[in-house]
């Protein structure tokens, strides 16, 4: 009898080890962002979700989203009053901004010092008090205990203090151009319980190695101030907190604000447990191939255009610019602008400071069974429409420069010179979206559209594009 309990006393503490060995790995493997979660395993990925009462989710989408501009918030100053005459004949100004600015209702009867060698002003009754104080290198004075910051300007030999308050409703040019990365994923969120289950957007984020993102913007915010983003890139629906019920499934889009574009090691988590990824991998690899794609032979135009019609080149003339424009988009076209509009900051000496702004926007949609329907309008535009089999629309532009469809390994127009309507299928199609939108103030606005369809070994099977180049 001993004998079988000294043998059960030894499988517990064996099996406690294996299973906090499983918990220190699954950790160590999410923090590093390797989580290697497979086709075969989601099913144990849904069981484990309603072992813990959460969510099943499914990545549907993935955005990755760049964005650069030189507009800064227009800052308001409002001066207060000036150090050296306070104490003095400029208490009244102080008064004013305690009272009318801060609230503060005792500061009519307050008395007013200076101490600390003059680097402090304190205000205070027998009951209450607070102080103004200069920072070392007197650019800033602190008013405690309200945490409040002023701004002080030098003029005359006397420190100046003024109230700085934000416009952000107003932007202004500057130099530096500000540059920002966003991940936005398309999520399918399942309650397979047979209980009411909570979601919490705030338990949703995402990592890549040591960082941690959480959810940032909501994504209709992202593209508010772009030039012709197509809508089903600009109106996504966001995830917010709700309660499931029993079998409910909601879709929609979250945002995190990244520090790159795109990357494999992007580890999408929620509370503890990884989101299955199953087709994330394939999907970066689709990104890389429509964006590192040549278009000339695809599309029949060179990428640059320089303003005549007869002008277009492979290479951009930067003696002409800004005056260039695109006539489609992958990730060198963009590059060149993007570069392009730093350097021409750096080296800008006018007294005016034109805006700039660049958006580049890659959207994947995997493994999809779709139909591709284009047909010409009465105003000789090409619509092209592209609908899944479950009848949901991915794709519906009222106006293409070219669409194309690969037949014995050429790519042949689908409608626009033959002018003829035509509907295509396609099994298992991984669909690109590409937006790209550079506004340089006296120079261009130029914006690009595209959508590239892949079948499942990545091979380009159709494509369509739109420019839209104005003199801005």
């Amino acid at each position: 009898m001993r004998t079988l309990i000294l043998i059960l006393i030894l499988f517990t503490i064996f099996s406690g080890c294996v299973e906090e060995n499983n918990v220190i790995q699954l950790n160590e493997s999410a923090y590093q962002g390797s989580v290697n979660i497979t086709p075969e395993n989601q099913s144990a990925a849904a069981l484990s979700s309603r072992e813990k009462n959460i969510p099943e989710i499914e990545v549907t989408s993935f955005s990755s989203v760049y964005m650069h501009d030189n507009l800064a918030n227009v800052e308001k100053y409002n001066y207060i009053f000036s150090w050296d005459n306070v104490p003095g004949h400029e208490d009244s100004k102080l008064r004013y901004y305690l009272g009318n600015d801060l609230g503060v209702d005792w500061v009519n009867t307050a008395k007013i010092i200076k101490t600390d060698g003059n680097n402090t002003i304190r205000v205070f009754t027998p009951i209450n008090s607070l102080e103004f104080e200069l920072s070392d290198d007197k650019n800033t004075v602190l008013i405690t205990p309200n945490q409040i910051q002023l701004k002080v300007k030098k003029k005359n030999n006397s420190l100046q203090i003024y109230q700085v308050e934000t416009d952000y409703n107003k932007k202004t040019p500057v130099y530096n151009i500000t540059e920002r990365y966003y991940a936005v994923y398309g999520l399918s969120i399942k309650n397979n319980g047979s209980n009411y289950l909570d979601f919490k957007l705030n338990e949703l984020y995402l990592r890549d190695g040591d960082h941690v993102f959480n959810t940032a913007i909501e994504p209709e915010d992202l593209f508010s101030s772009c030039l012709n983003v197509p809508q089903d890139i600009e109106n996504e629906t966001k995830v917010e907190d709700t309660t499931l019920s029993p079998r409910q499934t909601i879709n929609g889009s979250v945002v995190f604000q990244v520090n790159s574009l795109y990357n494999k090691s992007f580890l999408l988590m929620y509370n503890e447990t990884p989101v299955p990824l199953a087709s994330f991998e394939k999907s970066i690899e689709a990104l890389k191939m429509a964006e590192r794609y040549n278009y000339s032979g695809i599309f029949g135009i060179p990428p640059y255009n320089s303003g005549s019609s007869d002008d277009n080149s492979f290479k951009p003339n930067l003696e002409d610019y800004p005056y260039i424009w695109a006539n489609w988009v992958n990730r060198s076209i963009f590059e060149f602008f993007d570069r392009a509009d730093h350097e021409e900051m750096e080296n800008l000496s006018l007294e005016y400071i034109p805006q700039t702004k660049v958006v580049y926007v890659l959207k994947v949609i995997p493994e999809r069974n779709i139909t591709i329907t284009s047909k010409k309008s009465k105003i000789s535009q090409n619509n092209f429409i592209v609908i899944d089999d479950t009848g949901k629309e991915l794709t519906n532009a009222s106006n293409s420069d070219k669409i194309v469809i690969l037949k014995n390994q050429t790519y042949e127009l689908l409608s626009g010179e033959n002018g003829e309507a035509q509907q295509v299928n396609f099994s298992n199609a991984t669909i690109v979206k590409i937006h790209f939108t550079s506004y340089y103030e006296w120079g261009r606005i130029t914006s690009v559209n595209q959508d590239v369809i892949m079948d499942k070994k990545l091979n380009i099977i159709a494509a369509r594009n739109c420019s839209n180049n104005l003199i801005s």
